[in-house]
């Protein structure tokens, strides 16, 4: 049976101002969303959003993570110690060393944190294809990470596609470029997760623009 498809809104900015902004936009319509997180190595764009920023601004809201970042260990650690963070997802080509990339994995589950794998539209899904079983989500770049607003690259839909088709019941996350124009070709691909920044941020209608998305 395929997966029912969950919309999770990202948000993408520099500081708590420019969080509180985005958060007001979408926090009517969702009570899960996605917090990037950027450090300026990894990516060469740069947040300050740490727990303590945004905690009084997300009570009652559960977090994914999304951590575009060099050596993502002491940062996962960091956000695991907020009660609100239901799930961490961190990149492969951060540290492609298969015993510490477990080690993190182990880890967090063990503080009932879900992991999520996420990997750059020009890496190949071969080589994280002894890790993928270990995770509860793969996440799969639509653009280059870093900002908002970049062009979806359609070369990942083969990607989603041979990932469903090897693990069929696995949690499948598409996140950058997604909009109404582009959403169903990542959804017949396979994808059951699917993180929208921009084009929400962007939209006039919120609900309406979900309702688009949707059908």
């Amino acid at each position: 049976m395929p997966k029912q498809t969950k919309i999770v809104p990202a948000i993408l900015v520099k500081n708590k101002v420019g969080f509180q902004k985005q958060f007001d936009k979408i926090k009517k319509h969702f009570k899960y969303i996605q917090v990037d997180i950027m450090d300026g190595v990894f990516v060469k764009e740069k947040n300050d959003i740490r727990p303590d920023v945004i905690k009084n601004i997300i009570r009652g809201y559960k977090l994914e993570v999304h951590l575009m970042v060099d050596g993502p260990s002491k940062y996962a650690i960091r956000w695991s110690g907020l009660s609100n963070v239901k799930k961490i997802i961190w990149h492969y080509e951060a540290n492609t060393d298969h015993d510490r990339i477990l080690a993190l994995n182990k880890l967090l589950k063990n503080k009932k944190i879900q992991t999520g794998l996420a990997i750059n539209p020009n890496t190949s899904l071969a080589k994280i294809k002894k890790l993928i079983p270990q995770f509860n989500t793969i996440q799969i770049m639509g653009i280059k990470p870093g900002a908002q607003g970049r062009k979806f690259q359609p070369k990942v839909l083969k990607n989603i596609s041979a990932l469903r088709h090897h693990f069929p019941d696995i949690n499948i996350a598409v996140d950058g470029g997604v909009n109404d124009k582009n959403i169903s070709a990542i959804k017949k691909a396979g994808a059951n997760i699917i993180a929208i920044g921009s084009y929400l941020q962007k939209s006039k209608d919120i609900k309406k623009t979900l309702e688009n998305i949707k059908n």
